[in-house]
């Protein structure tokens, strides 16, 4: 693939994007989102292209519309979900203990709570992960100082059972 100067990228395998800012030989060197330069082979990075979606045109006429009878339906929204592996919610994971890294958690499932709070229909999905277990139950232990909820295990098709879905009723 031909890289040229300018260019925006990914490195495939990674989290990562950049732009491109110098070219010598099979080597690509970018500076990325967080001001670094690095650099890669050729092979590991490709295009990020944006994918833009051009006009829609509907296939029916506005006369098709107005004879079919159109049903209002209670839009049911999404649940909010909230990753609490603990990576995702702070920037240096590994200089956190145990203690800390739970109690942080534990702040984050308080903090949405809080948030959601009075919003009659509102979904929250609270994805722990599987590990020991612990994590799971303090946030069990937590809802039940809340009063207008439903707790359920959130999808196992979609969480494989490491996740909590909370309903405010």
């Amino acid at each position: 693939m031909q890289f040229q100067v300018g260019n925006k990228i990914k490195v495939l395998d990674a989290d990562q994007k950049g732009v491109v800012i110098r070219i010598q030989k099979n080597l690509i060197t970018i500076l990325n989102d967080f001001g670094f330069e690095e650099t890669f082979r050729s092979n590991e990075l490709i295009l990020d292209v944006a994918f833009e979606v051009g006009e829609i045109k509907p296939n029916r006429t506005p006369s098709d519309t107005n004879s079919k009878k159109i049903s209002k339906r209670k839009e049911v929204l999404a649940p909010k979900e909230i990753d609490l592996h603990f990576p995702s919610l702070v920037d240096f994971p590994g200089r956190f203990e145990p203690y800390e890294k739970l109690q942080i958690q534990l702040d984050k499932v308080k903090e949405e709570l809080e948030l959601a709070k009075g919003r009659k229909g509102q979904r929250i999905v609270f994805i722990h992960g599987h590990g020991s277990g612990k994590l799971k139950n303090e946030i069990l232990k937590l809802l039940k100082n809340y009063s207008q909820i439903e707790v359920y295990d959130a999808s196992f098709k979609k969480f494989n059972g490491g996740a909590t879905e909370v309903k405010f009723v």
